[in-house]
């Protein structure tokens, strides 16, 4: 009977490594694990009992209610396929056995407590929170400030765009890779039902976009329809897509001024104490160009800029000529960043993000601002590739 249960729900595989249930886990997807996970033992009755109670809990939920009903079924008569009595859109179908492969995939892969992000090289103080997106894993990960170290707070399973990841241009589909920073806050009265409780955008496309021509809007972190609890992993126009009751979990947290939104295909992992080196190793590097500026030294501060650099309107002869002749007016240099933060593409590692507040102060001139930068790998050194002030749309 197990053997004929399983083939039916189409789970032979993807329940084989379920493990006992871990940190980070919402109610509703513990009882479907649990479900799962009694499959693969056998014990069917368990089984129903969690899928029963995450039904009743949750109608709208269509993946377990396929589950449940599959296994009702299968206890009485054999299914020629998974879900063949329940479902006769075929893409429909497989979009629901794809979110079930993505929860266990990470379920067998999730990072244990003392494993950090590798891309998020340095929290700035005044950052409480930062989201990660998983795109392999269908999904988001929120982190909490915790003295400039990142701590898992909660995971939560989420859609991205059906056009799959490495958005290009306007109509693609496709989601976003990169850095990018939430820029807004839409409640849910302002927009279409499909969007749910309410949508946050990002900063997408952002001044790296812009400079390799990437084109489209509009890419927002935002719920689902009210009525399906949620969607299958490739399902929306280019968004990131949780849960109606995750979305305003998540919303609750976000600062729409300072929350950075990460989204890669492959999140590398560290342990913590690798994390920490990592995070002076790359602190010093922009050290070291606040350093060389102070210096008055035009040789020593230029050399921290690459060749191809451009802050949209001056290329690096430019650039440098108009610094030179300010640098030389000059008698002293003071320079102070606050806010550091630092954060590499998780799919591009020769690509790091950097913000900070800067003070300066001269022999003849005082200002603060808040400075982006965009900073490549050259030949095994760090250069700075873009150069400029934070703003709406292209932060």
């Amino acid at each position: 009977m197990f053997r004929q249960v399983i083939t039916a729900i189409g789970l032979a595989l993807v329940a084989a490594q379920v493990s006992a249930a871990g940190y980070g886990e919402q109610a509703d997807e513990k009882l479907l694990m649990d479900g799962l996970r009694d499959l693969r033992e056998n014990r069917l009755e368990d089984a129903a009992a969690s899928l029963r109670a995450l039904t009743a809990q949750r109608p709208d939920y269509r993946v377990a209610q396929l589950i449940y009903g599959d296994l009702m079924m299968a206890l009485s008569q054999p299914l020629e396929a998974i879900g063949s009595l329940q479902v006769k859109d075929d893409k429909l179908l497989k979009g629901f056995l794809h979110e079930v492969q993505q929860r266990v995939l990470h379920e067998q892969e999730k990072p244990g407590p003392d494993m950090l992000p590798a891309p998020l090289l340095r929290l700035a103080d005044n950052q409480k929170y930062v989201l990660v997106m998983d795109t392999r894993l269908s999904r988001l990960f929120v982190f909490r400030n915790n003295n400039g170290v990142p701590e898992l707070v909660k995971d939560y399973y989420a859609s991205y765009g059906r056009g799959g990841i490495g958005k290009q241009k306007q109509g693609d589909l496709r989601t976003p890779l990169g850095v990018y920073f939430i820029s807004g806050r839409i409640p849910d009265q302002a927009l279409p039902p499909r969007y749910g409780s309410g949508a946050l955008p990002i900063n997408y496309p952002n001044v790296w976009d812009y400079r390799h021509k990437r084109t489209g809007n509009g890419i927002w972190l935002h719920g689902s329809p009210s009525a399906s609890y949620t969607r299958p992993p490739l399902a929306s126009e280019g968004c990131l897509s949780l849960s109606n009751p995750d979305f305003l979990e998540v919303d609750e947290l976000v600062d729409i001024k300072n929350t950075p939104f990460i989204i890669g295909q492959n999140i590398n992992w560290m342990p913590r104490t690798d994390w920490l080196k990592q995070r002076e190793q790359f602190s010093s590097v922009v050290e070291q160009w606040r350093a060389d500026w102070e210096s008055l030294d035009n040789r020593r501060y230029f050399s921290h800029y690459s060749s191809a650099f451009s802050d949209g309107k001056r290329d690096f002869k430019r650039f440098t000529r108009d610094k030179g002749k300010i640098n030389d007016s000059k008698k002293f240099i003071e320079l102070k960043l606050d806010n550091l933060s630092l954060y590499r593409y998780p799919d591009q590692p020769e690509l790091m993000v950097v913000t900070f507040t800067q003070h300066y102060r001269s022999s003849n001139y005082h200002g603060d601002s808040v400075k982006r930068q965009y900073w490549q790998l050259e030949n095994g050194l760090w250069k700075i590739a873009y150069e400029g002030k934070p703003s709406k749309g292209r932060r």
